[in-house]
């Protein structure tokens, strides 16, 4: 046994069950694992990754919850490591599917013990030089390993360690006593196997019965919303955009209560639709059958008070007359994005007759796809009145959608060659091809009679050579695309829906307007180049279904240049920082019990695309603009506008443009509006140091400014402690000097016009009057508020972000850091460097890059590293010791509060960014002077620090930065 192990297991020990001040690395200390700081997945996927072998005893597992792990699974038997499985038959909770999954992991043994009070939870991992366990209450599920409220003990020890021997031994007695799993077993124990009762769960609204149900938590707020369109802005339109499953026509009968119309009009682009919405609004409104009406080819109900028709009878010429324009009082169109779908022949569409004709009090457009790729404004036709807006990831988080688990598999290679963009049609559906990506779907399942799938593939003959070699291997399929007719289409997902079937086969089809609520499985056999149609692609399966516990989407990764959309799409945050995106696709996370997985090759595939994707590109920027500005109505967007209803961010806006009327200069065809050079050099200012600012201090008190005449220190400070802002003893000076541009070198004091925004004296603040003078032109201070506004929206959304001087976790450049620490002046780059002490000696951050590339500025190709999640080896610069005057005072602080420590992956910044990931405060645990040679191949001496952070690292941003 090597000793180092030894020792540190014996801290380890002794932090946590004597003395939590001893100095210990965090990986052998015992810990309490939970889903509350992190999850129980998170741990069993770090353990899995550095194991040499291991056995798992848990009474109950799911398919969802061995998905969560199979990819992991996957990725360690390619490098040879193996492991067992101990489950049960106790109460007949395991499903007999789920014991069919097990049978196709090649590296997991699996054996059954059929033993009543059977409630064992115990994950044993040999490390090699150490081993671990975790014993508590998660079992194998979903649930457990992402949500439940789970307790489970982790320690570690050395393999002659008493309770490791102790767990170890009563598992091989569990293996020997237990049944190996095969197929026979599987199939006796489905004869006999009978689902057990299960809890009884709160009921969707379909569920409910009439009369019962009242408005989910988007309901309500997208009825708020249209009550105060209809009543502040006197609005006759508005548009809601909703993810399919999320309840939008429950949403529209609730509406039609509240406003309470004499007549309603309900259109959808299929007959088949009507009498599902006719059900749905009597659920809501009630009353007599008589209200309610079909108008369709084959009834024609139109004396009903509610009438739910198909859009080519509404808008026929005959039925018009018969009705008359002013027949409805409310109107409401279904899948309003086909307002703009003409046929080559038509100069307008059914829909637009429609709208052309009847004048009701309201008309409501609901859609889940309003971006569209014929360049057509939906926003447009509903006079830009956006009421309510719920991606499909909101959606999930509010648990309206079925769960999913996303895996990016590698995509088959075809002697060297990886499938990308040009491969010939003989490879796609070579039958190589075909056999692993049936080898794939079988493994992650679901699979044969259970299987409810969606294949994407790239091309129409692909598809149908692909239906062809899938029945020769009894997988029944269907192929359909854009030229089929609807009625085929509909039939194929009956097929679907029956189990006639098991795959529909599509190119071009079933991003929008099809709902097939039985889909289990989605596979995507073809790059997906918008994050837009993956998310429509992957919403046709998210509506809940009785049995369907999730979705599992298989997302082939080839060598394809934009790969990386799919993170992008599963990152609400729109950054085009590729350190965050890394981090999103090394350690994905996403709100309850849904998850994201790569596997191993794929992973490295998708981040080689990160980093030669060009993220700042015109495009980019040239298309959030105008698919913004088609959403909002045609003024030029502002920075509120982008921050509430972008796909871009605003840092990245004024990082790119400086200011967003820069930005509409850029991309507006006539833009009249103009600024004088001192109001222009002032709204520089305000974009680039306020609206982009880590705290809300100036942007707050320059609002006030703005509405008082003046404002003291006092008054001041008791309104930051009451909007629960951070400030300490400095921060009123530094914010002044800021906003009079004293804080600044003369070359940025400059090019900011040089002129103050502010006078503080004896304690009182007020406006310049230069500044006063640019705030009386009305375009300017639209401007000026509109800068402030975005920046103080953030406090407004996320108030305890601001209650701390940093938040761990978050991103921040070296002027941030400077200017949050309240330097009395601006440093430059050079100075800080990779660490700079206040002149009090106060605070010292440190700025860590943990890959040197070629063109790291300093000699010494420093070998900073993680030790674990809580200890670091950081070197000072070239030519210090630990007497020398800076590092001397770093070493005897022995508290917390000095060091600040910032970190990223790598100093290359024009691939990475600028910004550190901050990790909190750190202390000096040992420091030693050593020699090394510099690049020049001369001697120099330095200091080898080894960090304690007060608080270890989050696990996926841990791995993120160390995952090469």
């Amino acid at each position: 046994m090597n000793t180092d192990y030894e020792n540190n297991i014996r801290k380890g020990i002794d932090f946590g069950f004597i003395d939590n001040s001893i100095e210990s690395l965090d990986r052998y200390q015992p810990s309490l694992v939970t889903n509350h700081n992190g999850t129980v997945l998170d741990t069993l996927e770090e353990e899995l990754r550095s194991t040499k072998s291991f056995t798992i005893a848990v009474a109950f597992v799911t398919s969802d919850g061995l998905l969560d792990l199979k990819s992991t699974l996957a990725d360690i038997a390619s490098h040879g490591i193996r492991g067992r499985l101990i489950t049960s038959t106790y109460l007949k909770f395991n499903n007999p599917n789920m014991f069919e999954d097990l049978s196709y992991i090649p590296n997991l043994d699996v054996r059954v013990l059929h033993q009543d009070g059977f409630h064992t939870k115990a994950y044993y991992f040999n490390h090699g030089n150490y081993e671990s366990i975790l014993v508590g209450s998660a079992n194998l599920t979903q649930n457990a390993l992402k949500k439940n409220f789970e307790w489970n003990l982790r320690v570690t020890s050395t393999e002659r360690g008493d309770i490791v021997q102790s767990v170890k031994r009563e598992l091989d007695d569990l293996w020997q006593k237990a049944t190996p799993l095969t197929n026979s077993w599987i199939e006796k124990y489905r004869q006999n196997w009978e689902p057990p009762a299960l809890s009884v769960s709160e009921p969707s609204q379909k569920d409910q019965a009439p009369g019962t149900i009242s408005p989910n938590e988007m309901q309500n707020n997208a009825l708020m919303s249209l009550k105060d369109l209809r009543e502040k802005e006197h609005a006759k339109k508005a548009l809601v955009v909703a993810a399919t499953g999320t309840g939008k026509t429950y949403l529209a009968a609730f509406d039609v209560k509240n406003v309470k119309p004499k007549r309603v009009l309900f259109v959808v682009h299929r007959e088949q639709i009507l009498e599902q919405a006719k059900e749905s609004f009597q659920k809501i409104l009630g009353g007599p059958d008589k209200d309610y009406g079909i108008l369709s080819g084959s009834k024609k109900q139109i004396d009903a008070r509610y009438l739910f028709a198909t859009v080519n009878m509404a808008s026929n010429e005959n039925v018009c007359k018969q009705l008359g324009s002013k027949r409805f009082d409310y109107i409401i169109i279904d899948e309003a994005h086909r307002v703009s779908e003409n046929q080559a022949t038509e100069k307008q569409t059914m829909y637009q007759k429609l709208m052309n004709f009847y004048e009701p009090k309201f008309m409501l457009g609901m859609t889940a796809t309003p971006e569209r790729t014929d360049g057509t404004n939906v926003y447009a036709y509903f006079d830009y009145h956006l009421a309510y807006e719920i991606s499909l990831l909101d959606a999930l988080d509010h648990n309206f959608l079925t769960p999913f688990h996303y895996i990016g598999v590698t995509d088959y290679e075809i002697n060297g060659h990886i499938i990308d963009d040009k491969t010939s049609l003989k490879y796609l559906v070579s039958d190589e091809r075909v056999n692993y990506i049936v080898d794939k779907t079988k493994y992650y399942g679901p699979r044969g009679e259970n299987v409810h799938g969606l294949i994407f593939v790239s091309r129409m003959e692909e598809g149908r050579d692909l239906v062809a070699k899938l029945k020769l291997k009894d997988i029944n399929a269907q192929f359909v695309s854009a030229i089929d007719s609807i009625d085929t289409r509909e039939k194929a997902v009956r097929k679907l829906i029956k189990g006639e079937i098991q795959y529909i086969v599509t190119i071009d089809i079933f991003n929008e307007g099809v709902d097939i609520p039985c889909l289990n499985q989605i596979v995507m056999m073809r790059p997906t180049k918008s994050s837009i149609i993956f998310l429509q692609q992957l919403g046709r399966g998210l509506r809940k279904f009785p049995g369907k516990t999730s979705v599992t989407v298989l997302d082939f990764i080839g060598n394809y240049d934009e790969n990386y959309m799919i993170p992008m799409a599963f990152d609400q945050s729109n950054t085009s920082n590729k350190e965050k995106i890394r981090k999103q696709i090394i350690s994905p996370s996403i709100s309850g019990v849904s998850t994201i997985h790569f596997e191993e090759v794929a992973r490295n595939r998708v981040l080689k695309a990160v980093s030669k994707a060009s993220l700042e590109s015109m495009k980019r920027f040239r298309d959030a603009y105008n698919n913004l500005k088609d959403k909002i109505g045609l003024r030029p967007p502002m920075f509120m506008d982008f921050a509430k209803l972008g796909t871009i961010t605003v840092s990245d806006i004024v990082h790119k443009f400086n200011t967003v009327y820069d930005m509409q200069l850029k991309f507006e065809k006539e833009f009249s509006q103009s600024f004088d050079a001192k109001q222009y050099a002032f709204l520089d200012f305000i974009s680039r140091e306020i609206t982009v600012s880590k705290r809300p201090i100036e942007a707050w008190i320059l609002k006030q400014l703005s509405i008082k005449k003046t404002l003291t220190d006092n008054e001041i400070l008791s309104g930051l402690r009451a909007a629960n802002i951070f400030y300490d003893d400095d921060s009123i000076k530094n914010v002044a000097s800021i906003l009079d541009l004293s804080y600044f070198m003369d070359k940025n004091r400059q090019k900011y016009g040089d002129t103050p925004l502010i006078n503080h004296f004896d304690n009182k603040w007020e406006l310049t009057p230069e500044f006063k003078s640019a705030l009386s032109s009305k375009e300017f201070k639209r401007y000026f508020e509109d800068a402030i506004n975005v920046n103080l929206l953030k406090l407004q959304n996320h108030p305890m972000n601001f209650n701390t001087r940093f938040t761990i976790g978050k991103k921040y450049y070296r002027t941030d850091v400077i200017k949050l620490l309240n330097w009395s002046k601006e440093q430059t780059g050079q100075n800080v460097g990779g660490y700079i002490m206040r002149p009090d000696s106060k605070f010292l951050p440190v700025f860590i890059a943990l890959e040197k590339t070629e063109n790291f500025q300093n000699k010494m190709a420093y070998e900073d590293e993680f030790l674990d999640r809580s200890t670091m080896r950081w070197f000072s610069k070239s030519g210090r010791s630990t007497t020398s005057k800076t590092e001397s005072k770093i070493i005897s602080n022995k508290d917390f509060g000095m060091i600040q420590l910032f970190v990223k992956k790598s100093d290359d910044d024009k691939r990475e960014g600028k910004d550190f990931y901050y990790l909190g405060s750190a202390r000096v645990i040992n420091a030693e002077d050593k020699i090394a040679k510099n690049s020049d191949n001369k001697k120099t001496k330095l200091i080898d620090f080894t960090l304690r952070l007060q608080r270890e690292v989050d696990l996926s941003l841990y791995r993120a930065l160390i995952e090469s």
